[in-house]
């Protein structure tokens, strides 16, 4: 009778085959792919994927071929430069090369003893990214996005407001914190609310505070908030800002912020998911001064780095008390003599993905300027679209076009704002999102609904905005 090894062991033969499919499969995935949309309704892919877990398994050669078959209808073509929507980058080849590599050798990056080479490859990479963003923080930590960076810094955030009373959150809990409150604007990205839910301060504890005509974070407004507070006996806490709103691109006034955060003894936190980056194009590096003065700093990876989905960061100015927030272990967790940190003790995961090597990957192949690079062409062709929309008649600007995010929208002549415009517009959108040639999402802001086009991809270039605009023009006239 066979044992497990034996029956899991692939066939030679049946192996190469699997290995040289998949080549050919990821060399081809690597080229632009055909379209960008995704055609395909859900019955239609549930269909497609439907049916029994089988009773035994299938060869390993049959396996990628089969899933390849059904998912194709629904895959999107986010590699492709006519893929402006959301905030999302496509991945660079070395990236793609290395992660792949990586998922086979299989390394576990939470403890130093389960891979040293994971651990110091992480700590070397995020050194690379502190001195690239020109942030002085101590400390730092791969997460699964900006939205887990966001969690493990507003859990630091936390812990060092329990400082402040005399408790000490790990032990007590969160409740032990009396009333607090938590600072944003009503640009507030949802990741941040949700972060402070996960983290027992719930969502009531949130002041959003009003924007001004650039979308920006009113300091005005903030003092106010924070002045009510303290006249209800109520702790002022933590102020999050934003580098970069995923809804307009807008950037809070980080250094006045963090003045305010100064005067009253408040932690900063700056949502940089994409715009921390802005600091290195000369255009958008004003926009972000002060995000150097942030007690921690989240950042994601498949933005501008154009990783594979899943990487963020997580910097903060402490490193003695981002390890308290997270400290512990098990007596089976043995350190190995002379070994290095132990991750897991830097952020909420225990076993974790080796992050780092991707990371590393598209960073060598890059460099400095060539991060610079991929910024600033980013940030000149949101501004070429920018001025072909204002050149366009029917189409018009409806937020300041300051770094990569270009809102706008379709007006035919004499619409006026409302419901029916907006509704045209949420139609343009969803023919844009079965587009083969470009996809843009959209967003509401208070003028309305509009698309908004964000330009991160590394191979989004002028001729893609022009297809752009063309496409929602013809859309524009076919759907009024």
């Amino acid at each position: 009778m066979l044992d497990a090894a034996q029956r899991l062991a692939p066939d030679e033969a049946a192996l190469d085959v699997a290995v040289a499919d998949l080549a050919d499969r990821f060399r081809a995935a690597l080229e632009p792919p055909a379209r960008v949309g995704a055609p395909v309704d859900v019955q239609t892919l549930r269909a497609r994927l439907d049916g029994p877990l089988p009773e035994t398994g299938a060869p390993l050669e049959a396996v990628l071929p089969e899933l390849v078959e059904a998912v194709t209808p629904g895959l999107v073509g986010s590699t492709a430069g006519g893929y402006m929507g959301f905030v999302t980058g496509g991945v660079l080849p070395a990236a793609a090369v290395a992660q792949a590599w990586s998922v086979a050798v299989d390394q576990n990056a939470g403890l130093w003893a389960l891979s040293p080479a994971a651990t110091e490859v992480e700590e070397l990479v995020l050194r690379w990214l502190r001195e690239l963003l020109g942030l002085p923080h101590e400390s730092g930590v791969f997460t699964s996005g900006a939205a887990g960076a966001n969690l493990v810094s507003l859990a630091v955030a936390r812990q060092w407001v329990g400082r402040q009373v005399g408790v000490d959150v790990n032990v007590a809990g969160a409740g032990a914190l009396g009333p607090l409150a938590v600072y944003g604007s009503t640009e507030l990205h949802f990741t941040d609310v949700k972060a402070l839910r996960t983290l027992g301060l719930g969502s009531g504890v949130v002041r959003q505070v009003s924007v001004d005509d650039a979308f920006r974070l009113s300091v005005p407004r903030l003092r106010e908030a924070i002045a009510r507070d303290v006249d209800a006996g109520i702790r002022p806490s933590v102020v999050i800002a934003h580098a970069g709103s995923a809804q307009t691109g807008a950037v809070d006034d980080l250094d006045a912020i963090a003045g305010v955060c100064r005067e009253h003894g408040l932690w900063l936190h700056v949502d940089g998911a994409f715009g921390a980056f802005f600091r290195l194009c000369e255009w958008t590096a004003p926009l972000v001064r002060g995000l150097e003065l942030a007690d921690s700093v989240a950042v994601d990876g498949h933005k501008w780095l154009n990783l594979p989905n899943g990487i963020g960061f997580a910097f903060l100015r402490d490193r003695e008390l981002h390890h308290e927030t997270f400290a512990g272990s098990a007596a089976y967790l043995t350190r190995a003599p002379d070994s290095g940190e132990d991750l897991h003790e830097y952020g909420v995961e225990a076993s974790r993905p080796w992050r780092g090597a991707a990371t590393w990957a598209a960073l060598k192949s890059l460099g400095r300027a060539g991060v610079a690079e991929l910024v600033t062409r980013s940030c000149a062709v949101a501004r070429d679209l920018a001025e072909l929309v204002e050149r366009t008649p029917r189409l018009e600007l409806t937020a300041p076009p300051a770094t990569c995010v270009v809102c706008f929208r379709y007006r035919p002549d004499a619409w006026p704002e409302g419901e029916r415009l907006d509704e045209l517009n949420r139609r343009i959108q969803q023919a844009l999102a079965h587009d083969a040639r470009v996809v843009a999402t959209g967003g509401m802001l208070p003028s309305g609904f509009s698309l908004r086009p964000a330009i991160v991809n590394w191979r989004t270039g002028s001729d893609d905005v022009r297809a752009l605009v063309a496409a929602t023009v013809r859309l524009g006239e076919e759907l009024a």
